[in-house]
Formats: C-alpha cells, structure tokens, sequence
C-alpha cells in the first residue's frame, strides 16, 4: 500500500490548513451537502489547487500543494469536493485523504513561521482555533 507524507502541523484550522476532526465528522454525516466527483487540472507551489467539478473549473489554496498532488497521483486523479464544509477528499487505498482548502487563493490565511507554546487564552489570540493534544509537546502554559 502507497502512503503519502503526513501531514503538515501548522496549528491552524482555517480555511486551507488543517482539516479539523469536528468538520470531518460533520462532513461525513451531512447526507444534504453531500461531495461531487470532479479531477485536478493543476496543484501549484504557491497552495493554488485547480479543480474541475460540475463543467465548472475552480480555484481553491492549501498549505500542502505537494501533499494533494501525491495523494492525487495515488489516487488516479480522482477527487471529490464538499464545498459546504471547504474539503477537498482525495480516495486511497485505506479511505480517503481530506484537505480543508480555502474557496480562493486570495483569500487566506500563512501558516505561522512557528507554532508558538502559550497558554489557550494566548493560542485563541494568536491562532483563532487550535486542539489541545494530552501528549502535545506544544501544551506548556508557561
């Protein structure tokens, strides 16, 4: 089985970087918003993802342009997009991938140069959402 690197830990879980567990979760029960079959035209270096869904060509931006355009080699070219809840779901052989991706290059956030340690209150300022880990080497709140 051909695996792909894993997943790159910014710490955010805006529109384009993390795919959060919750929206995942809800995803995957929403029988209404359900995801469409469509095929990459093109994963650019600067997080530009080109998709074609529906007849409808579309331009989204992740922080892992590498990481869908190996998942998307695994997979034969075949995606499926959810816009309802920003996922970009890419079939392997043990599931599926899912990358959160911002509706338009333009409009996103970077990645920090480094997630930095801090207590919640400080991490919500700085991040605006983040997951606490039990075993995170990051959870110090000095």
């Amino acid at each position: 089985m051909t695996e792909i690197r894993a997943p790159k830990r910014c710490g955010l879980f805006h529109p384009g970087h993390e795919a959060h567990f919750v929206q995942c979760f809800q995803a995957i029960k929403d029988e209404t918003n359900l995801s469409s079959l469509g095929e990459l035209i093109e994963a650019r270096t600067d997080g530009t993802t080109a998709i074609k869904v529906d007849g409808q060509e579309l331009y989204l931006w992740n922080h892992e342009p590498e990481r869908i355009a190996e998942a998307i080699a695994i997979s034969g070219n075949i995606i499926e997009f959810q816009p309802r809840w920003g996922l970009l779901w890419i079939p392997s052989t043990a599931g599926r991938y899912a990358f959160c991706v911002a509706p338009s290059p333009d409009d996103h956030v970077q990645c920090p140069a480094q997630f930095k340690a801090g207590s919640p209150r400080q991490k919500l300022g700085t991040y605006g959402r983040f997951i606490v880990f039990a075993n995170d080497p990051w959870n110090n709140p000095n």
